[in-house]
C-alpha cells in the first residue's frame, strides 16, 4: 500500500500545485520498469489546516523495490510547478528478517534454535551457513531447505568458538519472484559449553547449591521442594555452614567468594569426611539430559582448588562411569586453583544423554575441603604442563636461608639485615630452614643491585607465608623497589614485586599503579608460591606454580622502565611498613621462564593439566 498526502498549502485552492495526473512505475532493480495499472490520479488537497482525505493506492503485491512518478499534470493548470507533502508505503517484506538471536550475536549455542521472520508468500526457506561470509553472500556455502522459520542449529555440527555468517532465502516458486534473498547475519559459538559455573547459588531455596548438587545431609522441604531429600549416605557437605553458631561462617556466604578463578564471582565448598571405607560424593542430576557431543567437544574441565592438610583422591562419575583423578593425588592439597582435564574420548558412557555427573574423594579416612568453580566443555584437547628444569645459566640471585641470607647462586649478592626487630632464620616444620620477618617498621633484608633494572626481561619467585591478615597496604614480600639505590622515590613504572596490596587487597604481583591480587588475606596465612615474569612489555604473574594472568592484552602490558636495580626482602623503600611472616627460596632469574619452567621453581616434578 503507497498512502499519499498531495500539496496542502493555504493557497492550493488558488493555484494548484498539487499533482493531478500522474504514471506511476515500479522495479525490481531500477533499471526495467513497468506501469502501475488502475492508479492515474491523486486527489486534490483541501487547503485545510486538517487534511484526512489522502489517496491509497494498492501495489497488489508487485514485486518492487524501487517506485518513481511520471508527473502529468497539477490541479492549477496554470504554472508547471508540482508538490508533494507526503508519501508512505507500508508492505510486508518479502525478504527474511528479525533474525533470532540478532545478528551479531555471541556465545550461541551450537545447538540453540535459530529463527526469524518469513517473507511474504514464502513457501520454503534456503538457509545458507559458513565460516566464511562471502560464500555465504554469493550462496555458494552449504545449505538446507526448510519448510518452517526456524532451525536447530544441533543439524549443522557447529563448532566451538567460531564465528558463523547464515542467510535465509525466501522461495515461492509461484510467485513473479521466485527467490528472494536475504541479508548476510552472523552469530558466534562460545569457546566452552558451561555445564556449571555456580554462578546462581545463595543462601536462599530453590537455589541453594545442596538443593543441586546432592549431599550426606540432604535438605527438608519447603514450596518449593515438597519431598525433603534425606541425603545421599556419604560424608559430602556442599557449601559453607553458615547456621551453626560455631562456624566461621555463621550467617554470611554459603558460597565461597573469597576464592574463584579469574573471571569468577563465587565458586562451591564441598565438604568431604569419609568414615567405613565410603567415600564422599556429591551428586548432580540433570532433569534435562546434556549433550556433551555438541560442537564437536573433546574435553571435560574443572577447576578445583584443594587446602593443605586435605586427603584422598578425586573422582568424577559421568553417568555411571567412574573416572579417578589422573595426576598427582597430593594436588588435592594445592591451594592454587587447577583444572583437571578430562578426555571425553576415553569415557564409555553415551555421552549424548548425560542425565548424571558426581563428584567424590576416595580414601578411607580422606577429609578435607575442595573448592570447585567452572565446570566446562572444550572442543580442544587437553594440554599438560609438563616442569622443566631452569637451571643455573640465568639465575642472578637464589636466597634458600639455609642458615644465613647469603645468595646461593654464586654471584654474590647476599643480603644484609636491616633493623634489631628479629628478622632471622628460623625452622619451619613445612620447609624447613626460612626466613622469619617480624613486620613492624623497616624490618628487611637488603640486597641492592643485581643488574637488572628499567625494562630487562626478568623472573622473580619466593615461597611465603602471612603471620597475619592485617599488614599493611603495600608491605613488600620479595623483588625491586624503587627507582635507583640513590634515589628511594616511587611513582608509575617503578617497583616491580610480590606483596600485599591496597585497593584489591590480599597478596598479590605489584609495580607502581598496577596490581592482581593472587590470594586473600586469608589464604595468605598459608605457604604459597609467588612468581612474576616481566618481558620487557607485559607482566605475568603464577601462584604455586599455576598461570594466573587473567587479562594478558590490557593491563599487564606496563612500562616498567623508571623500575630501578634494587632489591628488598619484606619492605620497599618508600615506606616504613614491613612484612610479617615467612619466606623461602627467593629467586631472581634475568630472562623470562616459561610457565613449565616456574612450575618446577615451585617444587613441582610431576605434569599437571594446562587451564583453558
Amino acid at each position: 500500500i503507497m498512502t499519499v498526502w498531495n500539496s496542502n498549502s493555504a493557497a492550493e485552492m488558488a493555484i494548484g500545485w498539487g499533482v493531478k495526473d500522474v504514471v506511476i512505475e515500479y522495479s525490481l532493480d531500477g533499471e526495467n520498469w513497468s506501469v502501475l495499472a488502475d492508479a492515474s490520479q491523486f486527489s486534490r488537497a483541501p487547503g485545510q489546516p486538517t487534511y484526512n482525505t489522502y489517496d491509497e493506492i494498492d501495489f497488489g503485491g508487485v514485486a518492487a523495490k524501487f517506485v518513481r512518478f511520471s508527473i502529468q499534470s497539477n490541479w492549477g493548470g496554470m504554472l508547471m510547478s508540482y508538490s508533494l507533502s507526503e508519501v508512505q508505503f507500508f508492505m510486508i517484506p518479502a525478504q527474511a528478517r528479525s533474525p533470532e538471536p540478532v545478528s551479531g550475536s555471541v556465545d550461541v549455542l551450537p545447538n540453540a534454535l535459530v529463527t526469524w521472520r518469513a517473507g511474504r508468500e514464502a513457501a520454503q526457506h534456503t538457509l545458507y551457513t559458513s565460516p566464511d561470509m562471502d560464500a555465504v553472500a554469493d550462496g555458494s556455502a552449504p545449505s538446507v531447505s526448510l519448510s518452517t522459520n526456524s532451525l536447530d542449529l544441533g543439524s549443522l555440527d557447529l563448532n566451538l568458538d567460531e564465528t558463523y555468517y547464515w542467510r535465509v532465502d525466501e522461495v515461492n516458486e509461484a510467485e513473479a519472484v521466485s527467490v528472494w534473498a536475504g541479508p548476510v547475519w552472523s552469530l558466534s559459538t562460545p569457546s566452552a559449553l558451561i555445564v556449571d559455573d555456580f554462578e546462581n547459588y545463595s543462601n536462599i531455596s530453590p537455589n541453594r547449591p545442596f538443593q543441586a548438587w546432592l549431599d550426606g545431609f540432604g535438605y527438608s522441604s519447603d514450596e518449593f521442594f515438597p519431598a525433603a531429600y534425606g541425603g545421599n549416605g556419604t560424608g559430602a557437605g556442599i557449601g559453607h555452614d553458615i547456621w551453626s553458631l560455631s562456624s566461621p561462617y555463621y550467617d554470611g556466604d554459603i558460597m565461597e567468594t573469597g576464592s574463584t578463578i579469574a573471571g569468577s564471582s563465587q565458586s562451591m565448598p564441598f565438604y568431604y569426611t569419609n568414615s567405613g571405607g565410603a567415600a564422599s560424593e556429591t551428586q548432580r542430576v540433570f532433569t534435562v539430559p546434556q549433550d556433551w557431543t555438541a560442537g564437536d567437544v573433546k574435553t571435560l574441565s574443572i577447576a578445583f582448588q584443594g587446602q593443605a592438610g586435605n586427603t584422598g583422591t578425586l573422582y568424577v562419575i559421568i553417568n555411571n562411569v567412574k573416572i579417578p583423578y589422573a595426576h598427582d593425588p597430593g594436588d588435592i592439597a594445592q591451594s592454587a586453583w587447577q583444572a583437571w582435564n578430562i578426555d571425553l574420548s576415553t569415557v564409555t558412557t553415551d555421552l549424548q544423554s548425560v542425565t548424571k555427573m558426581a563428584i567424590g574423594v576416595d580414601g578411607s579416612t580422606a577429609s578435607g575441603m575442595v573448592l570447585i568453580d567452572d565446570i566446562t566443555l572444550h572442543a580442544k584437547p587437553g594440554e599438560l604442563i609438563t616442569p622443566v628444569d631452569p637451571g643455573s645459566g640465568d639465575l642472578v640471585a637464589l636466597y634458600a636461608f639455609e642458615g644465613n641470607m647469603n645468595d646461593t647462586s654464586g654471584n654474590g649478592h647476599h643480603g644484609v639485615v636491616v633493623g634489631v626487630g628479629g628478622t632471622q632464620v628460623i625452622s619451619d616444620p613445612t620447609r624447613g630452614q626460612v626466613l622469619s620477618l617480624p613486620g613492624g617498621d623497616d624490618q628487611y633484608v637488603e640486597i641492592g643491585a643485581v643488574g637488572i633494572s628499567g625494562t630487562m626481561t626478568r623472573t622473580i619467585a619466593c615461597w611465603a607465608k602471612a603471620a597475619d591478615t592485617a599488614i599493611t597496604d603495600w608491605s613488600l614480600i620479595f623483588g625491586f623497589t624503587g627507582k635507583t639505590v640513590e634515589d628511594g622515590s616511587g611513582g608509575n613504572g617503578s617497583h616491580f614485586n610480590l606483596g600485599s596490596l591496597g585497593g584489591p587487597g590480599g597478596i598479590g604481583a605489584h609495580c607502581w599503579g598496577w596490581e592482581e591480587t593472587m590470594v586473600s588475606d586469608e589464604e595468605g596465612l598459608n605457604w604459597h608460591h609467588y612468581a612474576m615474569t616481566y618481558d620487557g612489555t607485559a607482566i605475568a604473574y603464577f601462584l604455586d606454580g599455576m598461570p594466573m594472568d587473567s587479562d594478558p592484552a590490557n593491563s599487564n602490558v606496563q612500562d616498567i622502565s623508571t623500575s630501578g636495580d634494587r632489591v628488598h626482602i619484606g619492605s620497599r623503600v618508600t615506606q616504613t611498613s614491613s612484612f610479617p611472616g615467612n619466606v623461602d627460596d627467593a629467586t631472581i632469574y634475568n630472562r623470562v621462564l616459561s610457565a613449565e619452567e616456574i612450575l618446577w621453581v615451585a617444587g613441582r616434578t610431576t605434569p599437571i593439566d594446562k587451564p583453558f
